[in-house]
């Protein structure tokens, strides 16, 4: 049991920095056409999931590219999950209402909804990791 949340441990070690990078690239790509072929008129709000994409490809690369930073470069891209998910929310309502109606969805939900899943799942992955970090430590210190 324990060699099995062992090597859980460092498969999450290894892919999240990986998914928080892609995923931070997902979106600075997303915020980025957003802004430069808007639907109506441009607004510097359209670069916001690409300002929350930065913050989450930066720590992901950083961690990719030098292991000793980890822990500060993941609670930074944790930090930014967690305001990306939190600003994705407003376009819950729009997106629920999208759904029961019907008609054509808006860019500003696409990228709304996108942050809360993209966000969402790195902030869960970083909270397991964090939790599976701390269980390690304990486990060590015991033996």
């Amino acid at each position: 049991m324990v060699q099995e949340e062992m090597s859980f441990s460092e498969s999450m070690s290894t892919m999240l920095p990986i998914g928080m990078a892609s995923s931070g690239f997902l979106l600075t790509i997303m915020g980025v056409y957003f802004y430069l072929f808007p639907e109506n008129e441009q607004s510097i709000t359209a670069l916001i999931p690409a300002i929350i994409g930065l913050g989450l490809m930066i720590p992901g690369l950083i961690t990719i590219a030098r292991p000793e930073n980890k822990k500060h470069a993941m609670h930074a891209g944790a930090m930014f999950c967690l305001i990306g998910l939190l600003g994705g929310l407003m376009g819950i309502p729009d997106f629920i209402t999208w759904i029961t109606d019907g008609g054509d969805l808006e860019r500003p939900t696409i990228a709304r909804m996108a942050m809360v899943l993209f966000c969402g799942e790195n902030l869960v992955g970083s909270i397991l990791s964090f939790r599976l970090a701390r269980i390690k430590r304990e486990q060590e210190a015991q033996n």
